[in-house]
């Protein structure tokens, strides 16, 4: 049977009526599921350029083309290394798609990475710190705000402060410490700028001491609860998580950038390990990550473990504030080596167990002992030049019956194993070598005592007169030959050098401090000959006149 005219018309218009109904049925069931899954993002888009913003606004919800074709865009620019242009369009691009976390990674590692070195890290350190700390930024402050559940960026912003500020490899590394440490301790008020009315010295979010946020745990003061905001708004810290850090990992020195590679990586850790723990031996989540969980999680739970026992080892040899900005100074952090250590152990046990569980070697763990092994060598030797006999003699067992290979020569005493660090850095039995480490320690030696450290004091005069002992043991009859001057005028000279009136080696304060400690006399070094201006031609011997004929 065959419709026709207004019936035919009719039961179009039916059809199509129900059709509509159906997908407005499917369409809110798919809207309710995207807003469930979080799979819509409907961000105000900001700052964007005119002729982008007209683009997104008339595509709507294609804005995620546009990004694909910028971030395609952005990588060209990288293989052709116009990192600054790479950057203008890494933060377009993060505000098209602000829940991508490899654009906000990949941005930031541009900033502080490429353009960074782009500036002299000598002339210009001011200048790369700038692109260094707006990478920190970008990722702190804008990454995680849209993307809180992302390790990749937890792990990427501990990297930035562990690596990029904390390690060496940087040649503006110590202006980055430096900077950073005046940053904990120095707000400048709401306007940003220093030295105006609001400004609030050693009133930064940490203070003039290393756990300066206990205080903000119950702000009393209308300066500790300005304190607290500008840690919480600006750094996106809080007191509490803070004093859970140092308690798990401490104690830890605020002020300088190990301290917070450490607690971003513990953020990321509770991150992970908050969504995956399913189950523990019994039967309930018990806060560790088993094998399979491990392996649900994707790896960020080695990566961010990662971060925590190589930044405490670096907290070992730079952890501790010695003196603040302007005179800024950190070194060794000898309580920090029973944390790092812990850190080390389970990391190598918890890779040991996910091994065995799965019947696998993948040989990290043994990868991972070597740095412990490393580790403790250099633990051992640090614990002895700061005079922590009892501790340096305590590790040095645990380290020989752990590993026995770490020492050059089975059976040898504390004493004898530290001096032969020492003695591989001045060459064995080198006569000019050994001279200059004895000297170097001695110097240290009168830079701590300048500086009230009485222990580096003892520890490093102690290892100079030990390696001067050994040395003279060595040569044994060659000893009028190429022997050492007594330790006496060694420690005579070095001092004299401190004291001659254009010294380079120790600002005149500190001369200062070091004479009331050694209780020297008030003309001492007055009469002492100025070292030899290095930008003065040597002057030599008159020549001979040549006779003529």
């Amino acid at each position: 049977m065959r419709i026709h005219g207004k019936a035919f018309k009719f039961v179009l218009a039916l059809l199509a009526l129900v059709f509509l109904f159906a997908v407005n049925l499917s369409q809110s069931s798919m809207n309710r599921f995207r807003a469930e899954k979080k799979l819509t993002h409907t961000e105000q888009i900001e700052n964007l350029p005119p002729a982008l913003a007209f683009t997104t606004v008339v595509l709507g919800g294609f804005r995620g083309l546009i990004a694909n074709i910028l971030w395609v865009r952005a990588m060209q620019m990288q293989e052709d290394g116009k990192f600054f242009e790479m950057a203008q369009l890494g933060d377009w691009i993060t505000k098209l798609q602000p829940h991508a976390d490899h654009v906000w990674r990949v941005t930031a590692w541009n900033m502080s990475y490429n353009i960074s070195v782009k500036f002299d890290g000598i002339e210009t350190p001011h200048v790369r710190w700038h692109w260094v700390k707006r990478g920190i930024e970008l990722i702190r402050d804008g990454g995680l705000k849209y993307n809180s559940h992302s390790a990749h960026l937890y792990h990427e912003l501990a990297w930035h402060f562990q690596h990029k500020v904390g390690h060496n490899l940087d040649d503006a590394h110590r202006f980055y410490k430096n900077a950073w440490c005046a940053e904990m301790m120095h707000d400048p008020g709401p306007d940003g700028r220093r030295n105006t009315e609001d400004d609030l010295r050693d009133g930064g979010v940490i203070g003039t001491r290393r756990d300066g946020y206990l205080e903000l745990l119950d702000p009393q003061t209308d300066q500790a609860r300005h304190r607290l905001k500008r840690l919480v708004e600006v750094f996106k810290m809080t007191p509490e998580k803070m004093k859970a850090v140092d308690e798990l990992w401490g104690p830890l020195e605020w002020r300088l950038p190990d301290a917070h590679a450490i607690y971003w990586a513990q953020q990321g850790i509770e991150d992970v390990t908050e969504r995956f723990d399913v189950t523990g031996p019994e039967g309930v989540p018990d806060g560790v990550l088993n094998a399979d969980e491990e392996k649900a999680a994707g790896g960020d739970f080695l990566k961010l473990r990662r971060i925590i026992y190589q930044a405490l080892q670096q907290a070992c040899m730079q952890g501790r504030l010695i003196s603040k900005p302007p005179n800024f100074n950190y070194g060794w952090n000898v309580d920090l080596v029973g944390r790092a250590n812990d850190s080390y152990e389970k990391q190598m046990e918890a890779k040991r167990q996910e091994d065995s569980a799965s019947n696998t070697d993948t040989g990290l763990a043994e990868h991972m002992s070597t740095g412990h092994k490393n580790f403790l060598r250099s633990a051992v030797y640090f614990l002895y030049v700061y005079n922590r006999k009892d501790d340096a003699a305590k590790w040095y067992k645990y380290m020989v019956d752990l590993y026995p290979q770490s020492i050059p020569v089975p059976g040898l005493s504390l004493d004898e194993y530290c001096v032969s660090r020492v003695q591989e850095d001045a060459g064995e039995t080198d006569h000019n070598q050994t001279k200059a480490v004895i000297g170097g320690l001695l110097l240290q030696a009168f830079q701590y005592a300048a500086i009230g450290e009485d222990d580096q004091f003892v520890g490093h005069k102690s290892l100079a007169i030990q390696l001067h002992n050994r040395f003279e043991k060595e040569i044994g009859i060659s000893t009028e030959r190429v022997g050492l001057p007594p330790f006496e005028k060694l420690e005579r000279q070095v001092l004299e050098d401190l004291f001659r009136p254009n010294s380079p080696y120790m600002h005149p304060v500190l001369i200062e401090q070091l004479r009331l400690v050694l209780k020297l006399p008030e003309e001492y070094g007055k009469n002492l000959e100025p070292f030899p201006d290095p930008r003065q031609p040597v002057q030599g011997p008159t020549p001979e006149s040549v006779p003529e004929g």
